[in-house]
């Protein structure tokens, strides 16, 4: 986020932030676990609070002044509505932390980011959390 926010000043950019979120299970809450659907929409409720009270912060700390158009709180999987926002959007260059975690693919980059990677027409720039140490050995 410091990252992005820095590009954004120095370019003169507008900077939109965007998280995808689900609710874990949530298919199954209706059908193998049997329970009620207000259950589950008080559920997804409380879950999507629980992820935009964590955006807010991230924006207040990092980028305060954000107006609330440029912030996007999906309720998805990242690796299609990231890359439908950017289309929608035009966005030419999307920054996002990754980590890798299975696969060749996420050996390197990171799956999801991979994943959006492939199916965008702007620059990605990713950034590895602090104390990240490569797998790959010389």
């Amino acid at each position: 986020m410091e990252l992005a926010t820095s590009l954004a000043r120095i370019e003169g950019s507008e900077l939109h932030v965007a998280h995808a979120w689900s609710l874990y299970g949530e298919s199954l809450m209706t059908g193998f676990i049997r329970m009620s659907q207000s259950e589950v929409d008080k559920l997804v409720r409380q879950t999507r609070k629980k992820h935009q009270d964590r955006i807010t912060e991230l924006v207040v700390k990092h980028a305060p002044g954000l107006p609330n158009g440029r912030i996007h709180l999906l309720k998805g999987n990242a690796e299609a509505l990231i890359p439908a926002l950017t289309k929608r959007r035009k966005f030419e260059l999307i920054v996002m932390g990754t980590i890798c975690r299975t696969g060749l693919a996420g050996f390197i980059v990171g799956n999801t980011a991979e994943n959006i990677l492939q199916q965008v027409n702007c620059s990605v720039l990713t950034v590895k959390p602090d104390g990240f140490v490569s797998p790959v050995k010389r």
